[in-house]
């Protein structure tokens, strides 16, 4: 995958530049609102901030997610501009698994929205969309594959997860700044437990999705899909040490009232933060430059080298394999 990226164009490094940031605001914001719902503690003034920070969020994914439509049609077309605004190439990638998956997310992220307003089951609405957004990341890639409906519920309920998790980092770091020992303690004490069950959820979700996509064979680790699964998996044990840290250490420090628990607890998080950043970076690297050496198999050989690459870095035209 290395070398791949070395000699990308600049439309490829934009590419997953926006992804990676579309992965993260749309994570965000689907989170808030599963924060939002979940979490018993939060205060009103930490509610108040983290439907300001869905708002924001599902705004922000909305325009990454629009995005990413022309930037594939300009992939489609060699890197140039004209791709971009070629009509015939826009209406390939709409009528795409990206272009489908686009469609979904716009829509759960339309429903976030109904958090703020005065409406009778306002949360419920939001919650729908905010699964909406997790689910359109099942639309596509690798949950295409066979079995296909239970490939598409466990990349789901992968999102879901994580969704939770990042969404639950800026309340926690405003409480550690913002609010009183006990009170943050006790929001932080709520998610690190009920983070067990996330967590658990995660490890269970992707060992089966990759067993059920060939990616557990240790001859795959050979590949630059492989390789680039190591990195991830690197960087998660880094984020379930860190989690492992908060609990164990500061949350006690915190609820406590030790001094300088609040700033250790916040420079925890962050590091948590940027770990998962880099996760999503490396997957939109991943399937941008690469694809499952099982996927790479199903490309007939004879098919001319730039019909493998479209098939091979987008998993967006299944069709072509």
């Amino acid at each position: 995958m290395l070398a791949a990226l070395a000699s990308a164009d600049a439309v490829t490094w934009i590419s997953i530049l926006v992804k990676t940031l579309a992965y993260a605001a749309t994570l965000v914001a689907a989170g808030s609102v599963l924060v939002w719902l979940a979490l018993r503690e939060l205060s009103a003034d930490g509610r108040a901030s983290l439907l300001r920070m869905a708002v924001v969020a599902a705004l922000a994914a909305a325009v990454l997610s629009v995005l990413r439509v022309p930037l594939r049609a300009s992939f489609l077309m060699g890197g140039t501009f004209d791709g971009a605004v070629d009509p015939m190439m826009l209406g390939i990638v709409f009528d795409s698994p990206l272009g489908t998956s686009v469609t979904v997310r716009l829509i759960g992220l339309a429903l976030i929205l109904a958090i703020v307003l005065p409406l009778r089951g306002a949360r419920w609405i939001a919650l729908t969309g905010a699964l909406m957004a997790c689910a359109s990341f099942a639309l596509r890639g690798h949950a295409l594959g066979e079995p296909r409906l239970l490939l598409g519920a466990l990349v789901t309920a992968h999102i879901v997860g994580l969704a939770f998790w990042l969404g639950a980092f800026a309340p926690m770091s405003r409480a550690a700044r913002t609010e009183a020992p006990p009170i943050a303690a006790a929001l932080v004490h709520e998610f690190g437990t009920k983070a067990l069950w996330v967590v658990s959820a995660l490890v269970a979700a992707g060992a089966v999705t990759l067993v059920l996509l060939g990616a557990a064979d240790p001859a795959a680790l050979t590949t630059p899909y492989g390789q680039a699964f190591l990195v991830k998996l690197a960087l998660f044990a880094g984020v379930l040490g860190l989690a492992a840290l908060n609990k164990v250490r500061l949350t006690p420090a915190l609820q406590s009232a030790a001094t300088g628990a609040a700033q250790r607890l916040r420079r925890s998080i962050a590091a948590e933060s940027v770990l998962i950043l880099a996760i999503l970076a490396t997957t939109a690297a991943l399937t941008t430059v690469t694809s499952l050496p099982s996927e790479q198999a199903r490309v007939a050989p004879q098919q001319p080298k730039t019909v493998q690459a479209v098939a091979h870095a987008s998993g967006d035209f299944p069709w072509l394999s």
